[in-house]
């Protein structure tokens, strides 16, 4: 009898009183054939599962399939696996008032998925460099947004349409209340993106903001949280990985991956947001849940003068952009309700987002050149030693081998068409601090890395088409060499023409 499963010849033991009657095999005969079927098959399966790896050109290591974190702590279950990880991304769409920002931000999130496709086990590439996990691009869309969203689909997104999971009259509090929707950016519709939160098919979530760029392989932060520190693959990425502190140690269980929104901090203040346009998180409906109690509760306490006594619980979780929204609390969430679970990762690799970390005013030029980043040391007197907190990597040049993701914020968004010169401010005394904001040269080598992943996904979909897709011009000359010919001048982006109607864009990739 075949198994139909492997294919391979088994022998099958009878034990109904009928078979028994008419053949008795030996107690001895029956052992040993056991014992050889099950040799050959463990065989077999052992063969199957290294070929498959070696053909994947991965290492040959331990196979798992990652499960949910239990209540006892343990990260994952090893067990034989031939299908890669499968990593969700996950974008908003929370503003859709605009048809020119819409435009340009539909262009991103075919940039965005191109660039995290690039680095994922199913990249044309060097093998030496794949990524060992796939992925699934997700589309978080507030109803007001749905007609924008039919692009997303040809571009290989899954919808969740959501409404806003907070409105102003769910909060109890006040100040808040009557605050929340002046927050930059989106008032309380940005907490639409804690739904990322909901997506617990897979073991790991990403949110991006969709300005942004995937330059290497994130495995790192996937192997941090889904083994364990006593594991060879868990170990070696926990070693790999540059955080914002490295002193500080490692969780038990890595829950989440963010990054600190550094360029905006005060050095004279302990608290500073997560920056917004990426988080790295263990997806959980619990953990969803507890960030809506918190919000609608809010006791979130306003101090002009930001800093301690402020924000959320009057903990110093206020007063910063974004203090009220997303930035506020999941910064709040992972310091004070689930310490010691989410890693800082370093803002020049991850994340990057070009900007000055240095302080240059125009208050508090006491602290002029420190670090914005507070100070991990202290004086004798335990006061925190400002003076001696001045080594911090300067954002603005360092190499693009290094930078993981890239975020396109103070080095503006290429499809503005604009060079990231500093913008005249009206308040003269930030003058000097604009002047410092960024590495112009730097910025400009960013931005052309967008546009060749752009100019890359074009001139595949054409020949994935068949020829059938068409081409945006060009032939702009405006500044040519970071726009690569898709600017006719300043401010005049030419955008993509959308995937002809009947082609699937999965069929471009070769997956699913």
């Amino acid at each position: 009898m075949a198994n139909p499963r492997r294919g391979h010849p088994v022998t099958v033991i009878a034990t109904s009183q009928s078979a028994t009657r008419r053949r008795k095999l030996p107690l001895s005969q029956i052992i040993v054939v056991f014992l050889f079927v099950t040799i050959l098959i463990c065989a077999i399966s052992i063969q199957t599962i290294m070929r498959s790896i070696k053909m994947a050109g991965q290492p040959e290591v331990d196979l798992i399939t990652p499960q949910s974190l239990s209540k006892s702590n343990q990260q994952v279950t090893v067990v034989d696996s031939k299908e890669p990880v499968v990593i969700a991304h996950a974008i908003s769409l929370i503003k859709c008032s605009k048809s020119a920002s819409v435009t340009g931000f539909l262009d991103a999130a075919a940039v965005l998925r191109h660039s995290i496709h690039k680095n994922s086990i199913h990249a044309k590439r060097n093998e030496g460099n794949r990524s060992r996990y796939s992925y699934q691009m997700y589309a978080i869309v507030h109803p007001s947004c749905a007609p924008h969203s039919a692009p997303l689909i040809k571009l290989g997104y899954r919808l969740l349409v959501k409404d806003h999971p907070v409105k102003k009259e769910d909060i109890k509090g006040e100040w808040l209340r009557n605050h929340i929707e002046g927050e930059n950016c989106c008032g309380s519709a940005e907490f639409i993106k804690l739904y990322a939160y909901h997506i617990t098919k897979h073991p790991i979530v990403v949110h991006w903001d969709m300005d942004v760029a995937v330059l290497q392989p994130l495995d790192d932060l996937y192997d941090a949280m889904l083994y364990p520190s006593t594991h060879p693959i868990g170990q070696a990425a926990r070693n790999r990985i540059e955080k914002q502190h490295p002193e500080d140690p490692w969780p038990e269980t890595v829950d989440a991956f963010v990054t600190r929104d550094i360029t905006s901090a005060k050095p004279w203040e302990k608290v500073t947001a997560v920056q917004g346009g990426f988080l790295v998180a263990r997806p959980d409906k619990a953990v969803f849940d507890k960030y809506i109690e918190f919000i609608k509760e809010g006791n979130y306490t306003h101090n002009p003068a930001r800093g301690d006594g402020s924000g959320w619980s009057g903990l110093g979780y206020g007063g910063f952009q974004g203090a009220m929204a997303y930035q506020g609390v999941v910064a709040y969430y992972y310091d004070i309700l689930r310490p010691n679970t989410a890693v800082e990762l370093n803002v020049c690799r991850w994340n990057q987002v070009g900007a000055d970390v240095i302080w240059r005013g125009p208050e508090h030029m006491e602290h002029h050149l420190q670090c914005r980043d507070f100070p991990r040391t202290t004086l004798a007197d335990g006061q925190p030693d400002y003076a001696s907190n001045t080594l911090c990597e300067d954002c603005r040049n360092t190499p693009i081998e290094f930078v993981k993701t890239i975020h396109y914020t103070a080095c503006k968004k290429p499809w503005e068409c604009k060079m990231a010169y500093p913008r005249n401010p009206r308040d003269k005394r930030q003058k000097y601090r604009l002047e410092n904001l960024v590495n112009v040269t730097m910025c400009m080598d960013l931005v052309r890395e967008w546009f060749e992943l752009r100019k890359e996904f074009e001139d595949e979909l054409l020949t994935s088409s068949g020829g059938k897709a068409k081409l945006a011009e060009r032939n702009g000359a405006f500044e040519s060499q970071y726009f690569l010919g898709y600017c006719s001048g300043e401010g005049n982006y030419v955008p993509m023409k959308p995937p002809p109607n009947d082609f699937d864009i999965n069929s471009m990739y070769g997956i699913w």
